[in-house]
């Protein structure tokens, strides 16, 4: 199977246009679809790393970014995402369209794929041992895990944990969405990674995707073993804490933040319980990416 860096643009643009794209995100495979030129360029750019292929196959999800009437692939340029000849949200203008590419396929994994307990957290991996980084938006997780990213820890998700029936980490490195003054932070920290195209004016601000790191897509297939359960929280000029967290109440913040814990009743308490056995929880208060890094990599040594 081809990476997208290794397809032409011609070619690429071919399949999107004639529904023989399929793009293979660790187990899942995507029929994706496309006739709007922004979003190929920059989907091309942001999954360059990701195996493809060209001639059609099998897939799991059926997802098109396409024009909502001919008139709007022309005039007023607006686009809609699909899922199966669904259109569950409003047409978003063509500059946002990859940004709602990557929100309809959050929102496509959290609401089907029930063989797996979805939590609302980042996923990282750092020497053989998995992390999570689990919060609301605006707790800085999505920052942290960017950070985590370019400093040589493993990303297998910005914000979707699917944790399986033997409470493994289901990898699905792809790139990470950053908000508003997030997007300056990366960048001048590390000025060599890559972006997708900004979204701005979208109803959260202007959004920006970082490119997953090669080595993290290289992996997309090999599970992790959860060691560490994370609550982070940025406050500015916050100095550094870091508190453990009880079993009982990191079990009750996880099923706040779980997509799927009802649906799947007794599987899910289960799951969860032997999630917060298996792996410490604490709660990590940050100002400094560089003091919440160096402490979570101690907290990952202690408890090798």
């Amino acid at each position: 199977m081809l990476t997208i860096s290794a397809c032409s643009a011609e070619e690429l643009n071919c399949a999107l246009q004639s529904g023989h794209f399929r793009l293979q995100l660790g187990d899942l495979s995507l029929k994706i679809s496309s006739i709007i030129p922004e979003f190929n360029a920059a989907f091309s750019q942001l999954y360059a790393d990701h195996p493809a292929s060209l001639a059609g196959g099998d897939y799991d999800f059926d997802i098109a970014i396409t024009p909502p009437s001919l008139w709007r692939r022309w005039f007023r340029r607006n686009a809609n995402f699909e899922l199966c000849g669904d259109t569950p949200f409003m047409p978003m203008e063509v500059g946002h369209a990859h940004a709602m590419f990557e929100w309809g396929l959050n929102w496509a994994i959290a609401t089907s794929l029930h063989n797996h307990l979805i939590l609302h957290s980042a996923v990282v991996e750092w020497e053989g041992k998995g992390v999570l980084l689990s919060a609301v938006s605006g707790s800085g997780k999505s920052t942290l895990s960017a950070e985590l990213s370019q400093q040589g820890w493993r990303l297998l998700s910005d914000e979707l944990a699917l944790i399986d029936g033997d409470l493994k980490l289901i990898p699905l490195a792809r790139p990470v969405s950053l908000k508003n003054s997030s997007i300056d932070l990366i960048r001048s920290r590390h000025p060599s990674a890559v972006w997708g195209p900004l979204a701005r004016n979208t109803h959260k601000g202007t959004i920006g995707h970082l490119k997953a790191p090669r080595s993290s897509v290289d992996k997309n297939l090999v599970p992790a073993i959860p060691k560490l359960i994370i609550f982070p929280k940025w406050t500015a000029d916050s100095p550094l804490r870091v508190e453990p967290v009880g079993a009982g109440q990191a079990a009750l913040r996880l099923i706040d933040q779980s997509f799927n814990y009802s649906i799947l009743g007794v599987k899910g308490f289960e799951r969860l319980v032997a999630l917060v056995r298996a792996a410490e929880a604490w709660e990590i208060e940050f100002s400094s990416l560089d003091e919440a890094r160096e402490a979570l990599e101690d907290l990952v040594r202690e408890r090798g």
